[in-house]
């Protein structure tokens, strides 16, 4: 059966960009260890500069069971040679990390080995600055504490206050975007001064009606308040993906998979 992708696509004005630059970045999520047809040579296409994943590689079982993530490595393996790949961590790597048995956090140490050896940079709760051809910009990945998934009304402060910095030390200088697989602390983010974010995790709302958006997030909460598309919160611009795949409940309604594309231009 063909897999079908949704595409949306935003133009962020960034000041200080040189005029007639444009910066493509490509967000993907929530991948959870399967295979997407087409999905890179659709990439291909679109011609990104750089691609940019927002956690939930793996899937992670029960425990004591295991994580596979054979799968997504060939992905990645394949997409590093196309782009530059960078990555954060999501709930489900997080989960695995800090799992009581040493056996099942010695694997998620030798799954982060091998995205580093062949060529994903993971981000975790770490700045890298760019040069790009409009100018310089710096990309945040956050790891964020169990706390950051919690659902609370849109603009509720979800971590306490200084959080973030805490986790990624105080904003640099210059136009800053941040890595982070939730969107639910997008008060937290904004507070902190990143200017873009990118998040996943809710999956579109799993079940998405015209006036309501999404429905349910992953864990079933009712009406979460970032499921889909383009937010502002203060100065912060927030792009959330619906994102790839799905786990425990493998359904997606009106909810096609995701994929977002971010063009970095000059103010008009």
């Amino acid at each position: 059966m063909r897999t079908s992708y949704e595409e949306s696509r935003y133009e962020i004005a960034v000041p200080g960009f040189a005029e007639g630059a444009r910066f493509r970045m490509v967000h993907l999520t929530d991948l959870h260890n399967c295979t997407y047809p087409g999905l890179i040579r659709r990439l291909e296409k679109a011609l990104p500069d750089i691609v940019l994943c927002t956690g939930d590689i793996i899937n992670c079982p029960s425990f004591p069971r295991v994580p596979s993530y054979d799968i997504a490595l060939s992905f990645y393996a394949e997409l590093v040679q196309r782009f530059p790949v960078y990555a954060v961590p999501g709930n489900h790597e997080e989960r695995w990390k800090y799992a009581e048995d040493e056996k099942l956090r010695r694997h998620y140490r030798d799954f982060c080995g091998q995205l580093q050896e062949i060529g994903v940079e993971f981000l975790v709760n770490r700045v890298i600055t760019l040069k790009t051809a409009g100018g310089t910009i710096n990309i945040a990945g956050a790891a964020l504490p169990k706390a950051a998934f919690k659902i609370t009304k849109r603009g509720d402060r979800v971590l306490k206050k200084g959080e973030v910095a805490r986790y990624l030390g105080e904003k640099p200088d210059g136009y800053t975007v941040l890595l982070a697989h939730t969107p639910n602390p997008a008060r937290d983010y904004a507070e902190w001064g990143a200017d873009l974010v990118l998040c996943g995790h809710l999956h579109g709302g799993i079940v998405r009606m015209k006036k309501l958006g999404g429905l349910v997030g992953p864990g079933l909460q009712p009406l979460p308040p970032y499921t889909k598309g383009k937010y502002e919160v203060g100065n912060t611009t927030l792009l959330v993906s619906a994102g790839l795949g799905e786990h425990s409940i493998p359904v997606r309604i009106a909810n096609p998979r995701h994929i977002i594309y971010a063009d970095l231009i000059r103010p008009k």
